[in-house]
């Protein structure tokens, strides 16, 4: 059966409000939608037909899925039938024709499993609207394969995303998934120094393939406009936190906090100075860090400009390496990094690769967030040295469950991965100074996670 659906959505996947009415007023959409389908074969379930503007659709033969067929008389251009009928007719050949599956949602997801091609709207609408219908979650069987510009009609922004069923799957929830799940079976019971304990193991490694899409987990929503502010917080060599809580962006706040830096013998810092923190050993491993208002321009090692200029200059070194970790430096940042070092590998067809080690990773909380941050440094370097990423290798050293965790990790290993998205950047990015690259200069396309599990940070 050559099945493909076309569907507009909004936020959490919404397609309609009440009565399969359409809760936006897109001219474009309803362009694209009649290109694709005319000359085709339109299918949908009864309250999606009786909400059509003008029905059946003209230049198309529309069937229609009712349990009360005998109560409708067919005609050429509309048939009414239940599901079993119909698929027995899809599969019958008679029809001779693509099929399109048009909603509404109990329709979508009868055919879930048939269908080979998704033609999905995106709309970027701002208004709250309360979706009584949505659209499947899209599993990772199907992958994003072209993506439009952005259009605008009547003040609302929309695009246009085609997925295919795919040859090979691309799962990266599961090498994150295996990992947690070992460690939930296999791990042993260790206190930490917040005191609420973990489960853990030592030793593991997680490999993804970056190629063509980006490994951000699906299981659950991983706030990824954040993830990337704080990679360009680290790329700018900005140590104030408060640059960051600006954004509503809050992961720093509890480590430097008036209270914290007072307990960690910082209290000559600020309230929002993070010391000499990845940021400072990225930009100026080597200088003398004094605080976050002070300019050290010229001063130290600037790791990220020498890994640039090897990757011009010298492509198959094997110094192209990042170290966040200074030994000298340890009592003069809120925390000892955890992700501690990277190594950068260009291999003969010219693809960057990334091996990330983490000496101690928080895999309900952090983990996620770091496999996202690495990947997107690896995409922003290749982008900006004429390369493509290949893969991101993550090895970790104690790789722990805190104990108030295992249940939202339970339900998070229990759920489905979902199609990968696409990481795009704006080609000015690639001659842009570090300072100047913000989050706005990032889109990621065609993620449509499972819902945000909420764990407490221990501190």
């Amino acid at each position: 059966m050559n099945i493909e659906c076309i569907v507009a959505v909004g936020k959490n996947l919404g397609i309609a409000c009440d009565y399969a009415h359409l809760p936006w007023s897109l001219p474009d959409d309803l362009k694209h939608f009649k290109t694709l389908t005319q000359g085709h074969v339109v299918i949908m379930g009864r309250k999606t037909y009786e909400a059509l503007p003008t029905r059946p659709l003209p230049n198309r033969l529309n069937i229609v899925l009712t349990h009360t067929r005998d109560s409708y008389t067919d005609t050429d251009e509309v048939k009414f039938m239940n599901y079993e009928m119909c698929v027995k007719w899809l599969q019958s050949g008679t029809l001779g024709a693509k099929a399109f599956i048009i909603g509404g949602q109990d329709v979508y997801s009868l055919f879930k499993s048939e269908i080979r091609v998704i033609h999905l709207t995106q709309v970027f609408h701002k208004n709250k609207i309360d979706f009584a219908k949505t659209f499947f979650k899209i599993p990772n069987t199907f992958s994003l394969v072209d993506v439009s510009p952005h259009y605008m009609n009547n003040s609302t922004p929309f695009r246009f995303l085609r997925f295919e069923k795919a040859a090979h799957v691309t799962d990266h929830d599961k090498e994150y998934l295996r990992v947690s799940k070992h460690i939930l079976t296999n791990g042993e019971q260790r206190m930490d120094r917040t005191n609420t304990g973990t489960i853990s193991v030592f030793g593991e490694q997680m490999k993804f393939d970056i190629q063509h899409s980006i490994p951000i987990l699906t299981t659950k929503r991983v706030p990824w406009r954040s993830c990337i502010e704080e990679l360009l917080w680290f790329l700018r060599g900005d140590t104030n936190a408060n640059h960051l809580n600006d954004k509503g962006i809050k992961i720093w706040n509890g480590n430097s906090s008036r209270e914290f830096l007072d307990k960690v013998g910082l209290s000559h810092l600020d309230e929002g100075d993070c010391g000499a923190n990845y940021s400072f050993q990225w930009r100026h491993f080597g200088a003398t860090y004094q605080d976050t208002n002070r300019d050290y321009e010229q001063e130290g090692v600037d790791q990220i400009a020498y890994i640039e200029h090897l990757l011009k200059t010298d492509k198959t070194s094997r110094r192209i390496f990042l170290s966040a970790w200074n030994p000298c430096d340890l009592k003069k940042t809120v925390l000892p990094p955890c992700h501690v070092s990277a190594q950068f590998y260009v291999d003969n067809q010219d693809r960057l690769h990334c091996h990330m080690y983490q000496r101690s990773c928080d895999m309900f909380l952090g983990v996620p967030w770091n496999i996202l941050s690495y990947a997107t440094l690896t995409y922003i370097l290749a982008f900006r040295n004429d390369l493509s990423p290949g893969f991101l290798t993550i090895s970790t050293g104690d790789t722990h469950i805190y104990k108030n965790h295992i249940n939202q990790m339970t339900l998070q290993a229990s759920r489905k991965t979902l199609c990968a998205p696409k990481l795009l950047i704006n080609p000015d990015v690639k001659d842009m100074d570090f300072s100047k690259i913000t989050a706005d200069d990032f889109d990621l396309v065609g993620y449509f996670p499972h819902d945000t599990i909420r764990g407490e940070m221990s501190a």
